[in-house]
């Protein structure tokens, strides 16, 4: 009888275990390789990274890896009304890619998101200059950084956007038909 209540266990022990493996196999995120995604016609399951939250006080960035063409997403929340400055990203090469204003007084939350690019007004106009580790920082405190890393794969159909050096946006204050800025602003 004790050998049959031991066998038993261990059947039951080892369906539980089994399951369980097979559990965690199932749910695990599967990051697919770009190679792969054009292989299969885009039938897979992500080729993109799982979001890996990154923090630096109450500064939060969605993931630590990227491929090109994706969005970096920023949160800065809980700050508290004297909280006031700028939040600097960095590219590889120590170019100063963006800035983002926060004052506490006036709001306690803030969230955007950007998506590094090649920019003509950064003089950033090869794809290489964006591969490698970023740097996050607050300014004027730069003990403390965030880092996080831009892959040299592209997106699956994102290819065009890093193909030449473009500027982001063009406003012409000088157009006669720019219905969006104030007329008096505009020459003549």
């Amino acid at each position: 009888m004790n050998k049959a209540v031991g066998v038993a266990t261990a059947i039951g022990i080892a369906i539980i275990i089994g399951v369980i493996i097979f559990q965690m196999n199932e749910t695990m995120w599967k990051q697919t390789s770009v190679e792969e995604y054009y292989e299969k016609d885009g039938k897979v399951s992500s080729v993109v990274f799982p979001d890996n939250p990154q923090f630096l006080g109450p500064l939060q960035i969605n993931k630590d890896k990227y491929l090109l063409g994706e969005n970096i997403y920023v949160i800065l929340k809980d700050l508290e009304p004297t909280d006031r400055g700028a939040v600097h990203f960095y590219t590889p090469e120590g170019i100063l890619y963006d800035q983002w204003m926060f004052n506490g007084s006036d709001r306690d939350f803030y969230k955007k998101y950007f998506k590094p690019q090649l920019l003509k007004s950064k003089n950033i106009c090869e794809k290489e200059q964006l591969i490698g580790e970023w740097t996050v920082l607050f300014r004027s405190y730069e003990m403390n950084k965030l880092h996080f890393e831009m892959l040299g794969d592209i997106l699956p159909n994102h290819e065009s956007h890093f193909e030449t050096c473009g500027v982001s946006y063009h406003v012409d204050p000088t157009t006669q038909g720019n219905t969006d800025l104030d007329q008096s602003l505009t020459k003549p």
